[in-house]
Formats: structure tokens, sequence, C-alpha cells
């Protein structure tokens, strides 16, 4: 029955005989009725109106981003049909009149077109529609909308793990062991990089120690190539081994094929960077001795690289590094710079020589442990496209939204010999728990120098964003790591195509994530966690992965103690004064001082726990988890506020001898203890113990516990007169050697 029907009913049946008395107000109340009855059903009509979408399904970017708007108009209940039956339609168009990557969607008659300057932009424009559909947003009601790069490569950086005999750097971590196998699963990369075109990243860049012998076939060497996947028996150490995937080297090489084709139907470039000079899995067969001033090596090397851009036309760059391997104290004809021109460069040549359809295909030169000077002067004779590369925010993207290495160190020699660089944007501050500002990243986006910049690239070198094998709920245990840190990802991603997208962007984004929550309380908690990173790495910053992992306040070396932190330089240029400063100054300064972070650490921290404990997670388990994410970054927080007063004021008895000090290291110290306490907690009741590859340490909460207590003992036996002395001030453009 139509509900305009069973209204005029309902009021006839129920008012019958007072419409026998008011026979001519009941007659205009009934039209009323059923003209709004009527203007509804014809809206409703619209809205479910059959949607025809016009494309050119020869383009796989298209079919993706059809599918994902297909998939949102199917969960709002609006037909889709494969044939024009005189609905809605939509078509899709490249045009010139947009740059590459833009996009634009306005009425045009009766329907609607979307509009990209290239096939890349279309795939943006309808991923965008389909969010707008998602959401509820009537077709018929949407306004026009647009969009356009502000970055044009925008890529992640994949330390890829592929055998046990062809490691990533480093490979000996619980995340790189445990992923081996994930990585020659497809279903994975599938997923992976349609996660990837969703949020408009179009550059994957894969790091590899020495990757030839998984992946290529050398004629000139037979006995190099691999069968069969290995991981390590023992994660934590030993070198025995066993078979996770058997797999001959011609399915290895026709499986990588189809990840990389799949990866350019995303509209995806493939980058491979190799660090020097390494030869797991080829060192010791067909003559191979692996040493820097090997010709046989070089000569392998340089076959495996033509090698492999001809087994895999589709990859856009090589990448290569001075070090970690190489003897920088070599000169002449087998130098650092040399060694790689005469293999890395040449292969490369020689490949574009066999197939000229290489030609555009770049070579990457990062600066670490050379100069761009000794670079150019050793690829004089390089003939293909020439870039470089450099580690925008060292190891630490979560320290500052302004890092000032490039501009100090790099970007004069970039501007002097006209190189475009790409940017390394390395996080290895955190790996396990949940991440989330837009403001942070929209800003660090927009402080990054796009006139020297080729594109950049996220990712970490001390961890395999795979599969999360650490969770301990097994609703979330063998997930993508993607899936885990959406959104991560989604901001980073989204922000480097557009760095202006209002606040009520990424509300929608959680609103479509998690039906139903309280989206404003959502975003404002989740925004908090940036200033935890942030704020610890401005008092104690430490360059370099090895140094520091937050999440266990240890380094390479072991946990760090107050003395540690007392003894650290801070991140310059972030107005923040470090400990031994403060307090050799006589804890006067104009400056943010250590009591000043400690502050914000613990309002950040305050914001946490309340949106924790006042957001529901109505029974969803993704948004559970995410809550105890915020509940674990607030107790570090509070850790180490309480652990920066402590540091301070044992750092004051020292210097000054008064008591006092003594009795606030020591309330303070004491409140860092049942913070750690109820940090490990939390952590230990979501998350494994796992090891860490970089700084070789595991991250076991409990186990930290004891070390966490020494550092009480040591304010209570601080004497007058022990050093207070900053080791290092972090300005790292002071260094004039090329070795680092």
């Amino acid at each position: 029955m139509v509900k305009g029907l069973e209204i005029s009913v309902f009021i006839n049946c129920a008012y019958g005989g007072f419409m026998n008395k008011n026979y001519d107000l009941m007659k205009n109340i009934l039209i009323f009725v059923t003209v709004c009855m009527l203007n509804i059903l014809q809206v409703s009509a619209q809205q479910k109106q059959t949607i025809y979408i016009q494309y050119n399904k020869n383009i796989p970017a298209e079919t993706f981003g059809v599918d994902e708007l297909k998939k949102a108009f199917v969960a709002q209940q609006i037909p889709v049909s494969e044939v024009d039956k005189g609905g809605l339609i939509i078509k899709t168009r490249v045009t010139s009149s947009l740059k590459k990557q833009a996009y634009s969607f306005n009425r045009q008659g009766a329907g609607f077109v979307l509009s990209g300057g290239d096939e890349l932009g279309v795939m943006y424009g309808l991923t965008e529609l389909a969010e707008q559909v998602a959401l509820g947003r009537s077709l018929q009601n949407m306004k026009s909308f647009e969009g356009k790069p502000y970055i044009e490569k925008r890529g992640l950086k994949f330390n890829i793990p592929l055998d046990a005999r062809t490691p990533s750097y480093a490979d000996n971590g619980f995340a790189a062991q445990n992923n081996i196998a994930t990585m020659w699963d497809f279903s994975f990369w599938k997923s992976f990089l349609d996660n990837m075109a969703r949020y408009r990243y179009n550059v994957l860049s894969l790091w590899n120690l020495h990757q030839f012998p998984s992946m290529v076939k050398v004629p000139e060497y037979p006995d190099v190539a691999l069968n069969d996947v290995y991981v390590k028996d023992d994660v934590h150490s030993g070198s025995k081994m066993h078979i996770v995937k058997k797999i001959s080297i011609d399915e290895k090489i026709a499986y990588w094929k189809k990840v990389f084709k799949y990866a350019n139907d995303r509209g995806i470039d493939i980058q491979w960077f190799n660090w020097s000079v390494y030869f797991g899995g080829a060192e010791g067969k067909d003559g191979i001795k692996g040493t820097q001033d090997d010709t046989v090596a070089i000569d392998y090397t340089r076959k495996s690289v033509k090698q492999f851009l001809l087994t895999y036309p589709n990859v856009s760059a090589i990448g290569v590094t001075a070090g970690e391997h190489l003897d920088t104290k070599q000169t002449g004809k087998f130098s650092i710079e040399n060694w790689l021109a005469m293999s890395y460069g040449k292969g490369m040549m020689d490949a574009q020589k066999a197939n000229p359809a290489l030609k555009n295909v770049s070579l990457i030169f990062r600066q670490h442990y050379t100069r761009l000077d000794i670079i150019k002067e050793a690829f004089k004779d390089f003939t293909g496209p020439f870039e470089t590369e450099f580690k925008y925010s060292r190891a630490r993207m979560y320290s500052t939204v302004s890092p000032p290495w490039f501009d100090s160190i790099y970007k004069a020699d970039v501007m002097k010999y006209k190189v475009k660089c790409w940017q390394n944007i390395r996080n290895d501050d955190y790996y396990i728990y949940r991440w989330g500002d837009p403001m942070y990243a929209a800003q660090f986006i927009k402080n990054i120098p796009l006139d020297v910049t080729a594109g950049f690239v996220i990712g970490s070198d001390g961890y395999v964003f795979g599969k999360d094998f650490a969770s301990l709920n097994p609703e979330s245990y063998g997930k993508l790591d993607m899936d885990k840190n959406w959104y991560n990802f989604m901001i980073w991603g989204r922000a480097a195509y557009n760095p202006d997208l209002p606040a009520i962007f990424y509300k929608d984004q959680l609103k479509l994530r998690f039906p139903g929550t309280a989206v404003e309380q959502l975003y404002t908690t989740w925004r908090a966690t940036s200033e935890i990173i942030s704020w610890i790495d401005k008092l104690i910053f430490k360059p370099n992965d090895f140094e520091f992992d937050p999440e266990g306040c240890f380094d390479s070396k072991g946990f760090l103690s107050i003395n540690d932190i007392i003894s650290t330089g801070a991140l310059p240029g972030q107005h923040v004064v470090s400990i031994a400063d403060f307090v050799n100054a006589g804890g006067v300064t104009k400056e943010l001082s250590p009591f000043d972070v400690a502050d914000k650490l613990d309002a950040a921290a305050d914001i946490l726990l309340k949106g924790a404990a006042a957001i529901p997670s109505a029974n969803n388990t993704e948004l559970a988890e995410t809550l105890g994410d915020f509940t674990a970054w607030a107790y570090l927080s509070r850790y180490y506020a309480a652990k920066f007063r402590g540091a301070t004021w044992t750092a004051l008895l020292r210097k000054t001898g008064k008591e006092e000090y003594r009795d606030k290291a020591i309330a303070a110290l004491t409140r860092a203890i049942a913070d750690w306490k109820n940090y490990a907690a939390i952590s230990s009741q979501k998350y494994k113990p796992q090891l860490f590859s970089r700084t070789n340490k595991v991250l076991d909460w409990n186990a930290l516990t004891p070390n966490v207590e020494k550092d009480l003992e040591m304010a209570r036996n601080a004497k007058m007169g022990e050093p207070v002395i900053q080791k290092n001030d972090n300005k790292l453009w002071k260094i004039t050697s090329k070795y680092y």
C-alpha cells in the first residue's frame, strides 16, 4: 500500500465523525497531506533512480574507481545498471584542460560528468564521489567539486623482507621475520595497493639490501638465483632457517610481475632502493667474493641491475646508497661513488640500451656517506634521469612539522647542481600504537620545499608494516598494519594531495569508519597523540633510528636512564632548552623549559584519558582497540612527563646541592614508576613483546620495569658535583665529514 494512501485511510477512519461536521476543513487537510506525501515519494524515487556509469572499461584505474563508487551506491540501496536504462548517467572523461591527477565533478544536462587530467585523476575523482555517496549525500543535490595534487609524487617507503637470505635493512626484528611469507602473498599486496590508491599515494618505494637472487635470473651468473623462501628458525638469534614457501625462481618472477602490474593499474610507480655493498644469496657463487674491489662482484651487480630492469620494465627508478657496507676509506677506482657508477650506473645504461623504453627510469642517489659534488663527478657519463634523496626528518618525522636538516645541510647543493631531491620522511619514532593528527600532517607537508623536491616517501627502517602479528586480540591478529593504522596512512596521503582539507573531511572519514560514534570527541582525542612523540623528541632528540625507541625508552645500548636523558641535547630550532643547558643556566631560560615540556605531555595525556573513558566503543572491536591505544599513549606521556621532571630536579641537585630538589626528584620519579606500570599493564594486555630490529632490543614493558625503578635510586643517591653535561647539541650541519 502507498504510504500516502495509508495516511489518508487512517485519517478518514479516525476522524470520520469530525469530518462530517467539518468536511471542507478536513478535505483541505487531506489534500495537503497527500501532496506532501507525493512530494516525498517523488524525491525518494529520484534518490533511488537507477544509476548508469559510462566509463572506459579498458583502463584499470577507472575500473577501480567505478567499483568503489558502485559499492557506495549499493550500500545506500541505490541501484546501478550496467546499461543505460534512462536513469541518471555519470560519464567519465580525460581532458587536457586539467593537470595530471586533477579532477572535477559537475552536472551536465540531466546527468553528471566526472573529468580527470589523466586516468589517475579520473580514479581520484570517482573515489571522492564514492565517499560523498557513502556519507548519504544525494547525487541530485550534490555540489560540484574538484581536486588537484599539491605534491605530484606521494609515496610509501617499504623495507621489504624477501627472504632470510636476501634481507632488507634490518630484518632481525619480529615484524620483519614474521612478514617474510606475507611478501609472497598476492592478497596482501592487492589490499595494500588498493588502500594506497584510496589514500592517493602514487609511489611505492621498496628497499632491500640485495634483491637480485630472489627476483631475477642473470644468465652470466646462473648459480645465484634462489628457489623457495626461507625464514630464520629463531627471530632473536642464530643462522638456522627453514622454508616457508616452495616456489621456483621462474614463479617468483611471474609473481613480482603480477604485483608490479597491479601497482601500475592503480597509478602507483615502483621504485627499488638498495644499500651497498651487500651480496646476500650471491656471495661465494660463480666466483663472486663480494669485496669492494672485486671486479667479478662489480660485473655481477651491473648485469643484475640490467636484468632487473629488463625483467620488470615498469620499475620507475633505482635508488642507491653509499653505505652501509662500503669501505668509506677506499679511494680511486673503487671509491664508494665510483663503485656505484660502475655497477648500478652502467647496469642501468645497459638496460636502457637494450630496451630504449627504459630511458625514463631514474637513478636516485641518496645523500648518505657522500656529497653531491662527488656523486655528480662519478656519474658524469650517466645518460638517464638523475635525482637525489635526503633524510628530511632524519629518523623522526613526528618530532616537528619543520625539520631543520634539509635547509641547513643539503638544499644549497641541490640548487647548485640543479638536481631534484626526494624527501625520505622516516618514522622510527613509534611502531605499535595508533597515531592521528591531520593538522600536524598538513603543516608538515606545507613546509616541504616544493621548488627542489621531486616527491616524498614515508616509512620506517626499523619496522615492517605488513601484517599485525603483535596483537593479542584474535580479531586483529594477522590483519594488515595498514588497516590497523588506516587513519595515519589516510591522513598523510590525503594531506599530501590537498593539505588544505578542512577538519570536517577527516571527521567524515571517522564517521564512515565508526558509524554512530562520538566523532567530534574522537577526532579531538586522536589529535592529542601527535603531541606526545613531538614533545619527547623536542626535549631529547636523537636523530638516528638505533639511538632511541620512545615506546620502550631504550636505544641500541640499553634502557635510557635519567642520566642519559640529562646528557641529551634538544631538537634545534624548536624553542626548547635541554635539561643540561637549563640547569647550567641556573634554571633560567626564555625558551620552553623541561618543566614546560612535561606540562604539555601531561595535558595531552589528560585529553587522551578523558576521551578513552568517554567515547563508547559500542562493541566495535577496532574502535575499542583504538581507545586502548589512547590509554597506552596517555600513560606513556605521563611517564615521560614525570621522568623529565625527575631528571631535571636531579640535575639541579647535582648542580646546587639543594636537598629540596632531591625530594622533588623522588616524588616525580615515584610517579614515573606508577605511570610506567599503568602503561605496561594496558600494553601487555593488548600486544606481545617483540624484538625491534634497529635497536636490537625487546619491547617487553613488564621486563623493563626494573630499569624504570633504577631511576629512583639514582635520584636518591645523587650528589652535588656530579656532572651535568650535554653530549651534543644536535646541530648536524656543523659536521664537516662527508661520511654522515
